[in-house]
C-alpha cells in the first residue's frame, strides 16, 4: 500500500503535520475500535487506521522518526519538504445530517443548514457603542458610598459615581457578532453507512486572526423508510403475497434500493424468509454488499369467489387420486379412520 493511501486512509493531506496525522488518528481510532463499535467491518478498519498512523508516524516527511532499517541498496529518501506554516484554526465542529436511506446507498446531494456567526455591523464587531446609557447604580442607590462598620466608604460597583454607564451594544448584546446560519449543498458520496462521518474542509468553526477556519464534520443518520430496515449491512423487507402464490410458486416483485426485480418463489416453500445475497446496502471500498432478506407475508382471502371455489374442489379432487404422494400424513389419517369406523 502507497503512502498515498495511508494518507487516504485517515482522510489527512498529503502535506499533513505530525499534529494532523496524530489528531486523524485518534477520532478514528476512537469511532472504529472493536470495543466501542459492533460493526463487523470495525475490527479491520481499525487495523487500517493503526497502520496507517504507525506508517505516517515513522515516515520523515511527516516528522516522525525514521526507525526503518535499510540495506545499502535501497534508495536513499526523498528530500524533506519545507517546514509547513502553523496557522492557527478554529475549533472543529460536528452535526448531524439526516438522510434518506436511497440517499445513503445511491449518494445525493442535499442541503445543510450550518449554524455560523457574521460580525455585527452595529459595532464593527467590538460588542460596544460609542456612547453609552447611564443608569443609577442599584448597589448604593445613587449616592457612590456604602455604610460600612468603620464609616462611609466608596462604592466598589460604580467607583463613587453613583451611576453605571453601559457601553454594550444593544444589536448583538456584546458579542461582537450575530448568528447567522448559512445553507451548504453537501455531495454524500453512494454507500455511505448510517453513523459514518463525511469531513467538509474549512467549514467549521470561524477563523482566529491570521488563521483559518476549522471543519465539519458531518455524522450520517438515516430517516426511517416506509419499506427498508438496515440491520448492519443488510436490508430487510416485508412483502405480502397471496396464499395462491405462495402455494404454486413463481415469481414476485420485490423492491430492493436499486429498484423492482424478480424473485423466484419455491413451490408450497415452508419458510417465510428469502437472502438474495449482495442485494442489500452496497459495498464500497473493501466492505462488501450486504443481502436482501425478504419477509413473505402470507395474506388470508376475505372471500372465495364461484369461480375460486370450483377451482380449489377441483384441486381436492386431484389430491385425493395422489394422496400417497403428496400428502402421506393424510393419507394416514384416512386410514386411521377407516379402521375406527
Amino acid at each position: 500500500m502507497s503512502a498515498v493511501d495511508f494518507h487516504q486512509i485517515l482522510g489527512v493531506a498529503p502535506d499533513a503535520s505530525a499534529a494532523e496525522i496524530k489528531r486523524a488518528y485518534k477520532r478514528l481510532a476512537m469511532r472504529w475500535h472493536p470495543d466501542r463499535n459492533s460493526d463487523p467491518q470495525a475490527h479491520d478498519q481499525f487495523r487500517l487506521v493503526r497502520e496507517a498512523f504507525e506508517h505516517l508516524s515513522r515516515t520523515p516527511d511527516n516528522g516522525g522518526p525514521d526507525t526503518g532499517a535499510e540495506t545499502e541498496t535501497a534508495p536513499s529518501p526523498p528530500p524533506k519538504r519545507p517546514p509547513k506554516s502553523h496557522k492557527p484554526k478554529g475549533e472543529d465542529r460536528q452535526q448531524d445530517i439526516l438522510v434518506d436511506l436511497l440517499e445513503a446507498a445511491r449518494g445525493a446531494t442535499v442541503t445543510v443548514t450550518v449554524a455560523g456567526q457574521i460580525d455585527c455591523e452595529d459595532c464593527n464587531g467590538t460588542g460596544h457603542r460609542s456612547y453609552g446609557r447611564t443608569s443609577m447604580c442599584n448597589q448604593c442607590h445613587g449616592s457612590g458610598r456604602l455604610r460600612r462598620d468603620h464609616g462611609l466608604e466608596s462604592c466598589p460597583k460604580c467607583q463613587g459615581k453613583g451611576f453605571i454607564t453601559d457601553t454594550s451594544c444593544f444589536s448583538c448584546e456584546g458579542r461582537g457578532w450575530k448568528p447567522a446560519d448559512r445553507q451548504l449543498a453537501v455531495t454524500i458520496p453512494p454507500a455511505m453507512l448510517p453513523g459514518e462521518e463525511l469531513r467538509i474542509a474549512g467549514q467549521g468553526g470561524p477563523a482566529p486572526k491570521n488563521g483559518e477556519p476549522g471543519d465539519l464534520y458531518l455524522t450520517l443518520q438515516a430517516r426511517p423508510h416506509e419499506l427498508f430496515r438496515l440491520e448492519q449491512h443488510d436490508v430487510h423487507v416485508t412483502v405480502p403475497v397471496s396464499v395462491f402464490r405462495a402455494l404454486a410458486g413463481g415469481t414476485i416483485e420485490v423492491p430492493t434500493l436499486t429498484g423492482v426485480r424478480e424473485v423466484l418463489l419455491n413451490e408450497g416453500a415452508s419458510s417465510p424468509e428469502i437472502r438474495v445475497p449482495e442485494a442489500g446496502f452496497p459495498g464500497r471500498g473493501r466492505r462488501k454488499a450486504g443481502d436482501l432478506l425478504i419477509h413473505l407475508e402470507t395474506q388470508p382471502l376475505q372471500f372465495l369467489g364461484k369461480e375460486q371455489k370450483a377451482m380449489l374442489e377441483l384441486a381436492e379432487e386431484l389430491l385425493q387420486q395422489h394422496l400417497d404422494a403428496q400428502s402421506p400424513n393424510l393419507a394416514r389419517w384416512n386410514e386411521t379412520l377407516d379402521a375406527y369406523r
